[in-house]
C-alpha cells in the first residue's frame, strides 16, 4: 500500500518542483538579460546586501559550464516536469529514462548543494531565485532516488541498504537537509540578520 501511494505521489512532487524550478529559472534568465542589457542598472531581485542577485549573477560561477546556469536550469527542469507530466497523466517510463530521471534529480541535487556552499562561502550573498531553485532540488533529489530504487526488483548490497534507508527515513533526510541549509544559511549572514 505505502508502494503504491509513494509511486502516485512522486509524479505529483516532480511536476510540482519542477514547476517551480523552471519558473525561477525563467525569472533568474530574464534577470540575466537584464542585467546584460543595462550593466549598471538595479535589478528587482536585489533585496537587500544578503539577497543579492545582481552580485551574484554577474559572477563568472553563475555560468559555470559556459552558459548561465539559469539557461541549464531551464533545459533540466523542463525535461524533469515533462517526465513528471507523462507519469502522472498514467504513461510509464523506460528503463532509459527512469535512469534518465535519477540521473538529473541526483545532479540538480548535487549542483544546487554546491552552488549553495559557493553562494554562502565564496560570493558571500545569495540570489531568491537560487533559493527557490535549491528548495525543489533536494526533494526532487532525494524522492528520485528512492522512486528509482523502488521500481528495481532485485537490489543487492549498498542499493538495498539505501533503499531500506530511504523507505523508512524519506522525511526525515529531507527535513535534516533542509535544516542544515537553513542553519548554515543564518550563520554565515549572523552578522546581518541577528546584528
Amino acid at each position: 500500500m505505502a508502494d503504491k501511494k509513494m509511486k502516485i505521489t512522486y509524479p505529483k512532487l516532480l511536476v510540482g518542483a519542477s514547476s517551480i524550478g523552471l519558473i525561477a529559472s525563467f525569472w533568474q534568465a530574464a534577470e540575466r538579460v537584464t542585467m546584460l542589457k543595462n550593466p549598471g542598472g538595479e535589478l528587482s531581485c536585489n533585496i537587500n546586501p544578503v539577497v543579492d542577485c545582481g552580485s551574484v549573477l554577474g559572477d563568472n560561477l553563475a555560468a559555470v559550464f559556459g552558459p548561465p546556469n539559469a539557461f541549464i536550469g531551464m533545459v533540466v527542469f523542463t525535461m524533469l516536469l515533462a517526465f513528471g507530466l507523462q507519469r502522472l497523466t498514467g504513461g510509464s517510463w523506460s528503463s532509459f529514462v527512469q535512469k534518465l530521471v535519477v540521473v538529473l534529480s541526483k545532479v540538480m541535487f548535487l549542483f544546487s548543494a554546491w552552488f549553495f556552499w559557493v553562494s554562502l562561502y565564496s560570493l558571500g550573498t545569495v540570489c531568491i531565485f537560487c533559493m527557490f531553485i535549491w528548495a525543489v532540488s533536494v526533494p526532487i533529489g532525494i524522492y528520485g532516488v528512492k522512486d528509482y530504487l523502488e521500481s528495481q526488483k532485485k537490489l543487492k548490497g549498498l542499493y538495498s541498504k539505501i533503499n531500506n534507508f530511504l523507505q523508512k527515513h524519506h522525511f526525515t533526510v529531507l527535513v535534516t537537509i533542509y535544516s542544515v541549509m537553513i542553519i548554515l544559511y543564518f550563520l554565515r549572514f549572523q552578522d546581518y540578520y541577528f546584528a
